[in-house]
């Protein structure tokens, strides 16, 4: 078959002579007794390994991805889940993007907006752009100048900060005008909103895509497979740190072969790549057998257009 398939100009004793050599060195198996080889764990990171030159991504699916930019507001969670959405639909695994960590990200000004005497719209635009909003319910009433100068205030002492800091910001400390009742009500209503920036987030699409190449390649065991990723991925802290862990120190594009240390993951590859600012992650899941060339390739370029526009509107 491989002769047919491949038009080699061998004979079928050496193919099984080089299989048999495959399998010594640990590149093939034989997962069951009746069926044929396949590639381990080891095999696909060889070839992972080798594999350098990455191929670009078709013009049509190019034009498409900068169709979906350019029609977002940039809403950083909106952006990032779009962004999932567009790599797990063109590489056709599940695909998936971390924010930056909180404490890097930094404030660059609020907008309070009073709906009426005791509710307030408040909008957290960090340096990668809107990162929260919501219509939250104030204590006491605030008149529209009053909200005018807490949001002055803010803005004037808090631009710059870190959110991490932002968050744990005590409303004794402060220079003058901090204690002024419009300012710490502003205060608190920032405070709660960012504890919802303090969970590691994780969005992932595309999920289902790979219950169907699993049910393709290994039918009896596609289920548990299946559950077990959906699972690793619930887990959105211990997936972040995970995929942090395998990485290390290094940058640009990375692939793990089925060693990923978290449970559910470890009959999976994953590629990853960072991206700026702040140190985010974007990438894609998919089985060992997946399209390594098609998944490098669109994990770089989301990598770039997402950086792109997340650091752009801001240099």
């Amino acid at each position: 078959m491989i002769l047919e398939d491949y038009g080699l100009r061998v004979s079928s004793a050496t193919v099984r002579n080089d299989m048999n050599d495959l399998e010594s060195a640990g590149y093939i198996a034989k997962p069951y007794a009746s069926s044929g080889r396949i590639p381990t764990k080891e095999g696909y990171r060889f070839f992972v390994d080798w594999l350098l030159d990455l191929s670009e991504l078709i013009r049509k699916e190019r034009g498409d991805v900068v169709e979906a930019y350019e029609l977002r507001c940039l809403e950083v969670g909106e952006t990032m889940r779009q962004t999932a959405f567009l790599v797990g639909n063109i590489t056709g695994y599940a695909g998936f993007v971390i924010p930056p960590r909180l404490e890097e990200t930094r404030l660059d000004r609020v907008v309070l907006v009073g709906m009426d005497p005791q509710l307030i719209l408040l909008v957290i635009i960090s340096d990668i752009g809107v990162i929260e909003h919501g219509l939250v319910p104030l204590e006491e009433g605030l008149s529209k100048e009053e909200i005018a100068r807490a949001m002055q205030l803010i803005n004037d002492n808090l631009h710059g900060v870190s959110l991490d800091a932002v968050r744990k910001l005590s409303l004794e400390e402060g220079p003058e005008g901090w204690y002024e009742r419009p300012v710490r009500q502003a205060l608190l209503v920032l405070r709660h909103l960012l504890e919802r920036q303090t969970r590691q987030r994780l969005y992932a699409e595309g999920i289902l895509n790979l219950a169907d190449s699993l049910q393709e390649m290994v039918r009896d065991r596609a289920m548990d497979q299946f559950v077990a990723l959906i699972h690793a991925v619930q887990d959105e802290e211990g997936f972040a740190e995970a995929i942090r862990a395998t990485r290390g120190e290094q940058q640009g594009v990375s692939v793990s072969v089925g060693d990923c240390p978290l449970t559910g993951l470890e009959e999976y590859s994953v590629v990853t790549s960072d991206y700026r600012p702040h140190a985010g992650l974007i990438g894609v899941i998919g089985p060992l057998w997946m399209d390594y060339g098609k998944a490098l390739s669109t994990t770089s370029y989301f990598a770039n257009r997402l950086e792109a526009v997340l650091v752009g509107p801001h240099t």
